[in-house]
């Protein structure tokens, strides 16, 4: 087990403290520009040590790259304070289009290469073009979420879940200051995981919830009620119908549109289910159906037989398959739609992949299946244990 000497890190909570006093307050004190490297080549030490498994260095590396971090952010603060007190600059006002020219003008170029790279890396928009943004956003930015997002998943490997869910806490609630925006679905995923080994299911939910409120097709209830009509209508041309007319690409949803499936699947919540299946079901042919086409550029959709009988003939198509869940989650989603009594449009879904999945495992879960409805149905048993009857039986 990883063992911490806290007392290392107590210049670092001083050195947090001081640079989380009031902005007015570090107006009063001299900020000076910190030295040595930049906290972004010594994080990448830290990541470095992570990848060959020195898990002791790569904590220390990432300490040390959150307190560099803090003081480049506590001198860049300084910085602007300071040159605002110029009153060429101040008569220029806030916005970056009038100011820039009167930093070059006057050789304020510490503040000027400040707002340009920060220009650089996220846009003049991110800011609205104004200064006080920027400062705000700065004010802010003390953390460092990929740092502490890299020390939870080191304690996770320890085994010391607690500290885990502490950092990765710490690095979700500053998501907003990530060099990489997306990191933060790697992150919710991770305390997904987390709560599943805690064995604490509102957590599980919760997380993987976090990571749906930003698709837009689920939060949608307009698109979701009509994506549900299809199913509803419970009829053998429903199902060519459903693949036809609907379309996501909101990658980042499928892990968790195919997680919850199952969550609410095993806690027998079936219209939750049905939602998550039915999206996650779009959601994945839709990028099955991207890759296809930049393999074959005259391709285009007729149905999902032909769909699936195409991704058959790559073998990296059928691993992603594999390895996302994808096969199984659109057999959840026909088992979960026969739980809904939606028996004709599981039914003929079930009838497709069993001829057609590209994964012959799930092929023959399926064909199996479609012989078994009526069977599962006077069992009483939830959809994961009736899947488990199946698979054991294989």
């Amino acid at each position: 087990m990883l063992k911490i000497n806290f007392k290392r890190f107590l210049p670092a909570i001083f050195t947090f403290t001081l640079v989380s006093l009031p902005c007015n307050a570090q107006q009063k004190l001299f900020v000076p520009k910190p030295s040595g490297e930049n906290y972004t080549l010594i994080f990448r030490k830290a990541q470095n040590s992570f990848e060959a498994g020195d898990y002791g260095n790569a904590i220390s590396q990432a300490e040390k790259a959150k307190e560099q971090r803090k003081n480049q952010t506590a001198w860049e603060l300084y910085s602007l304070d300071q040159v605002q007190k110029v009153s060429a600059v101040r008569r220029a006002g806030d916005y970056f289009e009038d100011v820039l020219p009167v930093l070059l003008d006057y050789k304020e170029m510490t503040a000027y290469e400040i707002i340009t790279s920060y220009i650089d890396s996220y846009g003049a928009d991110f800011f609205k073009g104004r200064v006080s943004n920027l400062k705000v956003f700065l004010e802010k930015g003390y953390s460092y979420p990929e740092a502490d997002y890299l020390i939870g998943k080191i304690y996770r490997l320890e085994g010391e879940n607690a500290l885990s869910v502490r950092y990765l806490n710490v690095a979700l609630d500053s998501a907003e200051n990530l060099d990489v925006p997306d990191v933060r679905y790697d992150i919710l995923y991770e305390l997904a995981d987390l709560a599943m080994d805690n064995g604490n299911d509102a957590d599980y939910e919760k997380y993987l919830l976090l990571v749906l409120k930003d698709d837009t097709f689920y939060m949608d209830n307009g698109f979701m009620a009509s994506l549900l009509r299809i199913i509803e209508n419970n009829t053998k041309d429903a199902v060519s119908k459903f693949f036809l007319l609907y379309r996501s690409n909101n990658d980042k949803s499928i892990k968790a549109l195919e997680l919850l499936t199952d969550y609410y699947n095993r806690t027998n919540e079936p219209s939750k289910a049905l939602r998550c299946a039915s999206l996650g079901s779009i959601t994945a042919l839709s990028r099955i159906q991207q890759t296809v086409q930049t393999r074959l550029p005259n391709y285009s959709y007729t149905n999902i037989e032909n769909l699936l009988d195409r991704a058959s003939l790559y073998e990296d198509i059928v691993l992603w398959g594999n390895r996302n869940n994808i096969w199984k989650l659109f057999f959840s989603f026909a088992q979960t739609c026969a739980v809904c009594d939606y028996d004709v449009f599981a039914s003929e879904l079930l009838s497709i992949l069993s001829e057609h999945e590209p994964e012959p495992y799930w092929r023959t879960i399926a064909k199996n299946s479609v012989k078994s409805n009526a069977e599962f149905k006077k069992t009483h048993l939830s959809l994961g244990q009736w899947e488990h009857t199946l698979t054991k039986n294989k």
